[in-house]
């Protein structure tokens, strides 16, 4: 049947409580849009109570076509129906993909989404026939130039400093480029052949080629949703783009309930962009931000995002306060690269912890006991923020904006008081090392940012930090 529209997901759903589920359904697009989709089409097709048996979800990365064929022949455990998902396969990928991943590698890494940015440049390695080790050591320019063509308009869109930077990311993070296999004909087999009516298969994938064998099968035998949204500049583009993030923020903002004038909806969409992910995120910071207030504001966006992107070194501090040591990691170099002095990064790190104690200590004492995890910005308001003044001597974050001041109350509740201690007494040692000579600058900041916001709290203890960063 021909593809549906997302918006049209609803129409299909009320058709098929007549008909029955498709065997296959095909999820393409925006990614954020299709695992909106998914969710509605999971509970449509097996019951949300029945999901912990008859859901099994395999990640496209891993997932070997054997594997998925067997499981798709095999009857559920419960009767009723099953569904197998394979999440973000890369089955639809062909050689003309390779300028596609490429840029939606470069927006991704622009974001800073650099997991993102890392899985698309690695898949994209993989179908040119590329590894890490033919583009890890100078010779990227070279290697993406014979795979795209120098004198290539994709080339020259596309290949540039950031590719150096995802390229140390990757081989930092230990991201090999996967082995490109050819199990897309193995499923279509499958498919053609198939298999117990009371199972189902779902396949999300964000980019695909359309002239695949695979396609064509599912779009004949199932369902292909498209979840995707204008890119371009068109006038057409920019409507459907506005159509979309419109229809979702009516519907984030009525479960909210509140509204949001003409006016802040287009400065929003200029602040953020067509990308349904920082749209959606945007706005659940300004639904927060508003507080107890119905109608959000064009000066709301403006106020609620004070600090941006624009601001790297405030960028590093927010994700030590949401203890993405990834990020803070990738962050520090690109500070590094930027020309940022190492102790004018390590100053803003011990700032942004000695404001983080503070508000885990004021937590602790009678004036701040009214501070609950989970607490609204509203509430916060209401109670904290007028507190903070009544603290004697006052405070590092008392003279901040009501958001920035609640910002670090959910960024505290990431560490605990003792924690955040010793960074402090981590950061002193920083300091020294960094004024001493013989000691690398981008070690001494990768291993005391580890050791600050690393799983478990610590990554490891000030012996193994002293010992580690005194033995380069």
């Amino acid at each position: 049947m021909p593809e549906v529209r997302y918006e049209d997901l609803d129409g299909l759903i009320t058709e098929e409580e007549k008909t029955g589920p498709a065997p296959v359904y095909l999820l393409h697009g925006d990614e954020f849009l299709y695992k909106l989709a998914f969710k509605t089409l999971l509970d449509h097709v097996v019951p949300p109570r029945q999901q912990g048996l008859n859901y099994e979800a395999l990640d496209g990365d891993s997932a070997e076509m054997g594997d998925v064929v067997a499981r798709l022949n095999t009857f559920p455990l419960l009767p009723g129906p099953k569904v197998i998902a394979v999440h973000d396969t890369d089955l639809f990928y062909s050689k003309v993909s390779v300028h596609e991943l490429l840029i939606r590698s470069k927006r991704a890494f622009e974001k800073q989404d650099f997991k993102r940015s890392a899985r698309h440049f690695v898949t994209m390695l993989s179908i040119a026939d590329l590894t890490l080790d033919d583009v890890g050591h100078g010779e990227w320019e070279k290697s993406l130039g014979g795979a795209l063509g120098h004198r290539s308009q994709a080339y020259k869109e596309t290949v540039g400093p950031w590719v150096r930077e995802i390229i140390d990311y990757c081989l930092r993070e230990n991201i090999g480029a996967p082995v490109h296999r050819e199990d897309a004909d193995v499923l279509a087999q499958a498919l053609s052949r198939g298999f117990p009516e009371s199972n189902h298969l779902i396949l999300t994938a964000e980019f695909m080629d359309k002239r695949r064998k695979l396609y064509k099968v599912i779009n004949k035998s199932g369902v292909v949703v498209d979840c995707s949204i204008a890119q371009g500049d068109r006038a057409v583009d920019k409507r459907q783009q506005k159509e979309t993030l419109m229809d979702y923020m009516k519907a984030a903002l009525t479960g909210a309930g509140k509204t949001m004038t003409p006016e802040g909806f287009e400065s929003l969409y200029e602040k953020t962009g067509a990308g349904l992910r920082n749209f959606s995120n945007e706005l659940e910071k300004l639904i927060t931000f508003v507080g107890d207030r119905k109608e959000i504001l064009a000066k709301d966006v403006d106020q609620a995002s004070e600090k941006t992107k624009g601001d790297p070194i405030y960028e590093l501090t927010n994700a030590i306060g949401e203890r993405e040591s990834e990020k803070a990691l990738f962050l520090v170099d690109s500070l590094l690269r930027a020309d940022f002095f190492p102790l004018q990064i390590l100053g803003a790190t011990v700032n942004q912890v000695r404001k983080l104690l503070v508000a885990r200590d004021f937590t602790q004492r009678p004036l701040g006991r009214g501070w609950k995890r989970g607490m609204g910005y509203g509430a916060f308001q209401k109670t904290i923020f007028k507190e903070l003044d009544k603290a004697e001597g006052g405070t590092l974050i008392s003279k901040a904006h009501p958001f920035v001041a609640y910002k670090t109350f959910v960024h505290a509740d990431n560490y605990t008081f003792d924690e955040l201690a010793e960074a402090l007494e981590l950061l002193l040692d920083a300091d020294i090392r960094l004024k001493t000579s013989g000691h690398d600058p981008k070690l001494v900041l990768e291993r005391v940012i580890l050791a600050i916001c690393g799983p478990g709290g610590k990554s490891f203890d000030q012996q193994t930090f002293s010992a580690n960063a005194g033995s380069h």
